[in-house]
């Protein structure tokens, strides 16, 4: 085959199952078309030294997640063993990124790292004026990070060189807890001042701002020319992606956290009080919404039959038949989940807020 060309073991997988970033894409489709259908068991765990707010990414074998401990991992994803592990000098909020054989995550030491994804060692650092809880995505040589500095930066992935950054203006409440998502020669984040940004992904030129009603801790997601965004003004909004135009806006019980996915032309979003809704993407009317027991801050995976798995603060961890719109399968895990999962090759990844790493696996 086309591997066994490149000098590569036929047993390397395509590329297509990899996981490689906070919501899987730069354009943020936390969805999978491989099913894995439950009763899920646990593979394996492992144990950090502190609470994982941290996503996974899954490449080539491995997992790479971040820690409050300050440390990030990489572990093996078939037996959960450590390959090793890099300490920075903060908590680890942000979801590593991992490109052309490097891992890249920020930290609460303000700095981004840039580490090599075989043994750890590091490549470059790059300083911000602020803490990190965004997560990286990369566009060709370009990484785009915001930071507590309320910047967005615009940084050489090889070099770990500035190229731009752009200032996102406090009005109320500072920081920047959104991940950047990149469509089309735009890169679009939100601040906690309300904003959301459109920014021209070659050159740093703001294209237009949208505004909510409050802060905004979720991150964007771009699809079909549009993209939504969810704030702490209980409301999530749909934007037309060149212009910015308000497309709709539909009012949710409760604040939001987490990020929208877009799946077959419905938008699901979960809230702060436990509340899982399903919008249609056109009209933002509400298809169904679901109650579950605690609060929701993870995003949902969404895998190849319709089943969505999803955390909630308090510990559990769903999967929910979006089809039906039924719970079919808990596990109740340590801690509680604010980590997003992702699903490579019939394994699904997620931290714990109790410090663990968990793969779950199909239980035939």
């Amino acid at each position: 085959g086309p591997l066994a060309a490149l000098g590569l073991p036929a047993t390397v997988h395509a590329e297509h199952s990899d996981w490689p970033m906070l919501f899987k894409q730069p354009g943020h489709h936390p969805f999978t078309t491989e099913r894995l259908d439950p009763p899920l068991r646990i593979k394996w765990e492992y144990a950090t030294e502190g609470p994982i707010y941290s996503s996974a990414a899954v490449v080539d074998g491995r997992v790479y997640i971040g820690s409050h401990d300050g440390h990030i991992y990489a572990l093996d994803a078939g037996t959960g063993e450590l390959v090793w592990r890099f300490r920075t000098k903060g908590q680890i909020t942000s979801s590593p990124l991992v490109d052309h054989g490097r891992v890249y995550t920020g930290s609460k030491d303000g700095m981004l790292y840039a580490l090599d994804a075989d043994d750890g060692s590091l490549y470059w650092k790059y300083r911000t004026s602020g803490k990190i809880l965004s997560s990286p995505i990369v566009v060709g040589d370009i990484l785009y990070i915001g930071s507590n500095d309320l910047f967005l930066h615009a940084v050489d992935a090889k070099t770990g060189r500035r190229l731009w950054r752009v200032y996102m203006e406090d009005y109320r409440y500072g920081g920047v807890y959104s991940t950047p998502a990149y469509h089309d020669g735009l890169v679009y984040i939100a601040s906690k001042n309300t904003a959301l940004y459109a920014v021209e992904a070659r050159t740093g030129t703001v294209e237009w701002t949208f505004k909510t009603g409050s802060a905004v801790y979720s991150s964007p997601t771009v699809s079909d020319g549009v993209v939504y965004i969810a704030s702490y003004d209980r409301s999530i909004y749909a934007l037309d992606a060149k212009d910015g135009r308000l497309l709709w806006k539909t009012p949710l019980d409760d604040r939001i956290y987490s990020s929208p996915v877009v799946w077959n032309g419905m938008v699901y979003i979960g809230s702060k009080d436990g509340l899982f809704f399903r919008l249609d993407a056109a009209t933002g009317a509400i298809r169904w919404w679901f109650r579950f027991e605690s609060g929701i801050s993870s995003t949902p995976v969404i895998t190849g039959g319709g089943v969505c798995y999803i955390g909630t603060e308090a510990g559990g961890l769903y999967g929910l038949d979006l089809n039906s719109g039924k719970t079919v399968w808990k596990k109740v895990i340590q801690g509680g989940v604010h980590s997003s999962p992702a699903v490579v090759d019939g394994t699904l990844y997620v931290g714990s807020k109790a410090g663990v790493v968990y793969a779950f696996e199909r239980s035939e």
